[in-house]
């Protein structure tokens, strides 16, 4: 009997895909994909910056939830796990006057380490980032300074800790871009790579990448 083989995998912990606990949908996809009976998956949960870190490094053999055109040295799934939708936590005064992403025209925006969202979003911002989210936040509900981008949930969830009580108003879904996980560009990565390619696609077309979608994220939920 052949012993499974090991997967070094890195990823951000982000709510309802790569939950603590082992859940989530972008888990299941690994579940799925890399069965126990033939692999032995070894996750390393982190923040997104060593994340990209540890893959640059060749020191993780895949990682999870990455946009095109990131820098880090990686080769990409041949298709998109799901398109991600970013939402923003705003001032009360940002939030009377918002009309879309345009209004973050040099606005104080920040958003976590290694996220990188001044290179998607094509709007001149006074961006910065940060490794506490809840610091940030605070500064937004302070006034400090406009706009914080992150996704609800975990937003939700920093709120009950915030300094003061919850000003900040949070708009979902202000930009979009798709969602791929990537491998180590070595050798093993590209053989990783293959298999993962032909088994998406099989879940792609069977609507069970669809259906983990749905159950993870809710009933009305649409992955792309």
């Amino acid at each position: 009997m052949a012993t499974p083989q090991t997967i070094q995998v890195a990823t951000e912990s982000w709510l309802g895909y790569t939950n603590e606990d082992g859940s989530g949908f972008y888990f299941d996809i690994l579940k799925h994909v890399f069965p126990e009976k033939d692999w032995t998956l070894e996750i390393d949960m982190a923040p997104f910056s060593r994340v990209r870190y540890l893959l640059n490094h060749e020191r993780a053999d895949m990682a999870l939830g990455f946009y095109v055109g990131d820098k880090t040295k990686a080769l990409y799934s041949e298709q998109a796990v799901e398109v991600d939708s970013v939402d923003v936590a705003l001032t009360p005064e940002m939030a009377q006057i918002w009309e879309g992403v345009n209004s973050l025209s040099f606005k104080k925006v920040q958003a976590l380490l290694a996220y990188r969202y001044d290179e998607f979003i094509d709007v001149p911002m006074y961006y910065e980032e940060s490794s506490n989210l809840l610091e940030m936040l605070n500064r937004v509900n302070r006034g400090q300074i406009d706009a914080v981008l992150d996704y609800k949930p975990t937003m939700l969830a920093k709120a009950a800790k915030l300094a003061q009580p919850r000003q900040f108003v949070i708009i979902e879904n202000i930009f979009q871009a798709e969602i791929y996980f990537v491998f180590a560009q070595n050798s093993k990565g590209a053989l990783l790579k293959a298999h993962f390619d032909i088994e998406l696609q099989k879940m792609i077309d069977s609507g069970e990448l669809d259906r983990l979608f749905r159950q993870h994220i809710g009933p009305e939920a649409s992955r792309l």
